[in-house]
């Protein structure tokens, strides 16, 4: 992620996406990105974006997850603590969108990943329940 930083000079920020499991489009933990023709983030969201008129899960569009790994510019960890919070990332609670909203480019990696999430008990279940049948605990 530092190189894919260090190769978009016009970034601040890098993070990694997957594909979208369609069992998580509505989860509001499970963070969505849109992305432009470039692979700079356009927007994030905690619910299904794009969305459609239909309010359904389209099987043909790539939806993609937010990974959480996050990699920043040096000279912009600096300046990121003294930016004020923005509407969108209050409305949303991302600090991705306080980025956005700032004017500041995010490059976007996708990556082939299956990892689940763990953002809430419910999460922590999940994954001891997971570990269990796999004989992993």
């Amino acid at each position: 992620m530092v190189f894919v930083l260090q190769a978009a000079p016009d970034a601040v920020f890098s993070t990694a996406v997957t594909s979208l499991k369609p069992e998580d489009a509505f989860d509001p933990n499970r963070v969505k990105c849109v992305v432009d023709n470039r692979g700079y983030a356009i927007y994030f969201s905690r619910g299904l974006i794009p969305f459609n008129k239909s309010a359904k899960v389209n099987p043909q569009f790539p939806y993609m997850l937010h990974l959480g790994i996050q990699s920043y510019d040096s000279k912009f960890l600096q300046i990121y603590p003294k930016l004020q919070p923005t509407p969108l990332q209050l409305e949303e609670d991302l600090e991705q969108l306080k980025v956005l909203e700032n004017g500041y480019k995010m490059k976007v990696i996708k990556v082939e990943h299956e990892a689940h999430g763990v953002d809430t008990p419910e999460d922590v279940e999940k994954i001891e329940s997971l570990m269990r049948e796999r004989n992993l605990s």
